[in-house]
């Protein structure tokens, strides 16, 4: 199983799997069911990891790291064994901000003082980015972008969503796992 789990993280490192592509390839893993993904962690040293929990037993890999079992029983226990290598570091303060958009890319009314305070943070010094590729239940992943992002004042969870109805939505909330468990689960905040 670890060689069919390697492969596919390998393949994400260079941007061509998704989780849906991992799914295909893990041996017992029926993709009907549970959490499959693909983590790309790009910072001081690149890693990947790869993740799947189908609910009764679950399995992560990764350069140096192999995992499996019985199911640890939810989502955030499972992102904490696949993102054992993050180095920890606290959510940055705040309640963070939604930026909403039609099919133009215009922001909602009253949204541009929203917009200078994304800049700011996208100014600060940044420390490394993990980018996910997650599949919730079967489903195809929910989102354009799902990341981590971290700065000189802590750690961001940046979710993008995918056009529907051509209106988009973008967090950028304080990150952590078990707000990242929320999104992967579709428990999204209506507002930041």
């Amino acid at each position: 199983m670890t060689t069919k789990i390697l492969k596919p993280v390998r393949a994400a490192a260079a941007g061509t799997s998704t989780a849906a592509d991992l799914m295909e390839a893990l041996e017992g893993f029926r993709g009907s069911g549970g959490v499959c993904g693909v983590a790309v962690a790009m910072s001081g040293e690149p890693w990947t990891s790869a993740f799947f929990d189908d609910r009764s037993a679950f399995g992560v890999a990764g350069e140096g790291l192999r995992l499996s079992g019985p199911s640890p029983g939810g989502v955030a226990e499972l992102l904490r064994l696949a993102l054992t290598r993050l180095p920890p570091l606290a959510p940055v303060p705040g309640e963070g901000l939604c930026l909403d958009a039609d099919e133009r890319g215009v922001l909602e009314p009253g949204q541009e003082c929203l917009v200078l305070d994304l800049m700011a943070d996208l100014q600060r010094p940044r420390y490394g980015t993990v980018q996910f590729d997650i599949a919730w239940d079967g489903s195809p992943a929910r989102w354009e972008v799902l990341a981590f992002v971290d700065d000189d004042r802590g750690r961001h969870l940046a979710a993008l969503s995918r056009p529907r109805g051509g209106h988009r939505r973008l967090w950028w909330l304080p990150g952590t796992v078990e707000r990242l468990a929320e999104f992967v689960e579709g428990r999204v905040p209506e507002h930041a």
